[in-house]
């Protein structure tokens, strides 16, 4: 779009991703930076509005915006920027007008979505729209996937540069220490199950974001009942996150055919301290996503998590918190390279930075004119080191073997 009224608009700011997001584009981004923070509680927004004021008098606050879900209304919401970043969750809930919206207005889009059913849903509803109208739209900017897409890139980008190889496969091994989870997200795993079950989580469909008959790399399905021993990356077991990190990045690899290969394949595990335990860790996290396709277990987590919009105190949680990802790429020709990405502090907290960044860096697209014929449904590493740079000036290590 030619000259919208804003940069950036932060759809769902009151809610508990929202406002840390609300609160790091405060803090960080430029004072010329027009935005303004949207959603459906007026009292909620003037709040945030107030708390954003004392986070950082020097600068002017954003401008508020009641917004609501109809279809008309969004059109004239999204109209008004260039780059919306959407935190209203459960998506398969409540988002599909928003990504319809921006994918027919032409409106650049960013989201936190970890629900790989119902991206795959907007892959395939509005990727040809978005395209024609040069909307460049980035599910699971957040945590899940940004820092494995990213990662994986660049070895990707590395092994090509080293040996003009394309990349076969990438193994990789995350660690994730969480100690407590916001009201939206908790809700957001039960909604997700309660609309889509457990199959998608219990055996994954690795291309689920790859056009059928079109499909790049024949992806690799790390649920099994045993465990995998890797010379570098020690004994390991099947990763729940895993499941929608390896969508993301399969999807990368359909859109980035020169960094890799046809039958590209990228498999996440967890970490085991041997054998035995990596056999009864898988165990149990089967067991665990079986009961939650109980409605009444379902019903009894909802009354322990946290109501939408509230979670625990993230600035004390970053004391204990922390994303660690070791990854090991190989080329056609055999030649290895390792990558790490490290975060240390709270996750809800890079998952917002994650996401505000990505907007970023849409939003310097757009002024440079940078977008042309890019749209559709992109992946995190569309925004290459662009992306990777701001994020390592932010305290996020990517670090890959020279």
């Amino acid at each position: 779009m030619s000259n919208p009224e804003f940069d950036i608009i932060l759809l769902g700011a009151t809610g508990y991703t929202g406002t840390i997001t609300a609160e790091h584009i405060t803090s960080n981004f430029p004072t010329t930076l027009k935005w303004a923070i949207a959603g459906r509680s007026l009292t909620g927004l003037e709040t945030l509005e107030a708390q954003l004021k004392t986070l950082n008098p020097d600068r002017n606050p954003p401008v508020t915006i009641l917004a609501h879900l109809e279809k008309d209304e969004l059109h004239i919401l999204v109209r008004r920027t260039s780059v919306m970043i959407n935190s209203i969750g459960p998506y398969h809930r409540y988002s599909e007008p928003i990504v319809k919206a921006c994918a027919d207005e032409g409106v650049h889009y960013v989201d936190f979505s970890t629900e790989t059913p119902w991206i795959a849903e907007m892959v395939a509803r509005y990727h040809d729209t978005a395209r024609s109208n040069n909307a460049i739209m980035i599910h699971a900017a957040s945590n899940s996937s940004a820092p494995p897409d990213l990662l994986a890139w660049l070895i990707a980008s590395k092994i090509r540069k080293k040996s003009r190889k394309a990349t076969k496969q990438i193994i990789a091994r995350g660690k994730l220490t969480m100690v407590g989870m916001g009201g939206g997200s908790a809700n957001t795993v039960l909604s997700s199950v309660q609309r889509y079950g457990v199959g998608w989580l219990l055996n994954p469909d690795p291309l689920s974001l790859v056009p059928q008959g079109n499909q790049h790399g024949k992806g690799s399905k790390s649920w099994t009942w045993g465990f995998r021993k890797h010379p570098e990356l020690g004994t390991l077991t099947p990763s729940l996150t895993g499941v929608s990190n390896t969508a993301v990045v399969q999807r990368s690899a359909y859109l980035q055919p020169s960094l890799y290969t046809k039958d590209f394949t990228y498999t996440e595990y967890n970490p085991a301290p041997h054998p035995f335990g990596a056999i009864v860790i898988t165990l149990l996290t089967k067991f665990m996503v079986l009961f939650l396709a109980l409605p009444p277990i379902r019903k009894l987590l909802s009354k322990l998590i946290y109501k939408p919009g509230h979670g625990p105190d993230w600035r004390e949680n970053a004391k204990s918190e922390s994303v660690v990802i070791d990854a090991v790429g190989e080329g056609v020709d055999g030649m290895r390279v390792k990558g790490k990405f490290v975060w240390t502090g709270a996750v809800v907290h890079v998952s917002a930075v994650l996401v505000a960044e990505a907007a970023a860096v849409l939003v310097e697209m757009g002024k440079r004119q940078e977008c042309e014929g890019m749209g559709g449904m992109q992946t995190p590493s569309f925004l290459g080191n662009e992306l990777v740079e701001r994020l390592r000036i932010l305290g996020c290590l990517f670090e890959i073997e020279k």
